[in-house]
């Protein structure tokens, strides 16, 4: 199939979870031997969106990208307020919403045109997460001409009740989620039950990291410590996390590490036994999750989990944020983790699993036997392409069938 993805960021440097699972959804199948091509912005940051990447089409992996220009980079004294104002009402008028959109970013005044011309080369258009304006605008206009998928990559969210992305919803002829808890609030939110599947999201089963040379490369030594993995972004849980782990060191002294991979977006106050990488290279990563004692997945907001899923390959048991309803259920369902609600939880499960190793290691079992089961990379896109052949198949009906309504209208 020739498939075209559209995305508000895409390269090798973008750490984005949504942006991360596009590429690598994109490359696999390129190496399946479709012709895919991404439709993306030239931001590698999307704090600004400013232009980094060169304008125009490249080649990444297999991958043709064709990278249009922002109509400016985000200006934080006028999103800042409009942001403020729209989540206080979430009722305001939907040229506001639109306007709030293009504010948030990224705007790409090329993308009508864009899409326009070249939707047409395509047998489906996917598009990966609701919430920014490659999706909410670009995806209704791609299916004036083909099928299109959406990867809403859904969370509870307050923006998510916007009307502003009703449309969106049900433009699309099909959606792929990430996890049951994501469909569920897919359907919910939008109160109808959209042609949708449970597909996940491929794990590599391969955990060939070396423990020895991450603790020898950041001081750590023998000493048991905990592992982060994502955006240091108080809507990840990075800095609950960061104050959960100082105050237990202070009523539990020892040398436990609280070890933190990813790119800052905020900052953490230095302490002696917390130590930041920044963003580092997947064989960094690998090697981290290789060394590490647990995982802690402390994020309110997710529709699916990499890193806990990484965690599990590399048989680390987990802590997981109870809050969120995607990771209470991975946990439950997979029996390799733990969920926490505040620091009394947090607090008691993590002393909990320290002192019990064979515990640790029966959770890291149960944990990589559900990704082995559930996200092997052959099944998940065997899923995508089957549902996306009979999102095709279906589209000529679904217009009979809207031409037919009209003409009994």
């Amino acid at each position: 199939m020739r498939l075209l993805f559209g995305v508000q960021r895409y390269g090798e440097e973008v750490a984005g979870g949504s942006e991360a699972a596009c590429r690598q959804v994109a490359e696999r199948l390129a190496a399946r031997g479709h012709h895919v091509e991404v439709v993306t912005s030239r931001a590698k940051s999307y704090v600004d969106w400013a232009d980094h990447y060169p304008e125009g089409a490249s080649e990444l992996n297999g991958v043709t990208v064709h990278r249009l220009g922002v109509r400016g980079p985000r200006v934080p004294h006028q999103f800042g307020p409009m942001h403020g104002r729209i989540l206080k009402t979430l009722r305001s008028p939907l040229f506001v919403q639109r306007d709030w959109l293009r504010l948030q970013g990224p705007d790409l005044p090329g993308l009508p045109a864009w899409l326009h011309e070249h939707t047409r080369r395509f047998d489906v258009a996917n598009f990966f997460t609701y919430l920014y304006p490659t999706t909410a605008f670009g995806l209704p206009q791609a299916a004036r001409y083909r099928p299109t998928i959406l990867f809403p990559t859904a969370h509870e969210e307050p923006m998510m009740e916007l009307r502003v992305f009703d449309e969106l919803i049900r433009a699309a002829d099909g959606i792929l989620c990430l996890t049951p808890e994501e469909r569920d609030l897919v359907a919910r939110r939008f109160r109808f039950t959209p042609n949708a599947e449970v597909i996940g999201l491929g794990v590599d089963l391969h955990a060939d990291g070396d423990a020895r040379r991450f603790r020898d490369a950041n001081g750590i030594g023998d000493d048991p410590y905990l592992l982060f993995v994502g955006r240091i972004d108080p809507g990840k849980g990075s800095d609950e996390l960061y104050r959960f782990f100082v105050e237990y060191k202070k009523r539990h002294p020892s040398s436990l590490r609280l070890v933190v991979v990813g790119e800052p977006v905020t900052e953490l106050a230095p302490h002696d036994d917390v130590i930041l990488t920044g963003f580092v290279d997947e064989h960094v990563k690998a090697d981290a999750l290789a060394g590490a004692t647990i995982l802690v997945q402390p994020s309110y907001f997710e529709s699916f989990s990499l890193a806990l899923c990484e965690g599990w390959v590399n048989g680390l048991p987990a802590l997981v944020q109870s809050r969120c309803r995607v990771l209470e259920g991975q946990a439950r369902r997979s029996g390799g983790g733990i969920p926490y609600d505040g620091f009394a939880e947090f607090a008691e499960s993590l002393q909990f699993l320290l002192g019990d190793p064979e515990r640790r290691a029966r959770l890291g079992a149960a944990g990589r036997a559900y990704v082995e089961a559930n996200y092997d990379w052959d099944v998940v896109l065997d899923n995508y392409e089957r549902f996306a052949a009979a999102v095709v198949a279906a589209r000529p009906d679904r217009r009979e069938r809207a031409v037919s309504a009209a003409g009994h209208g």
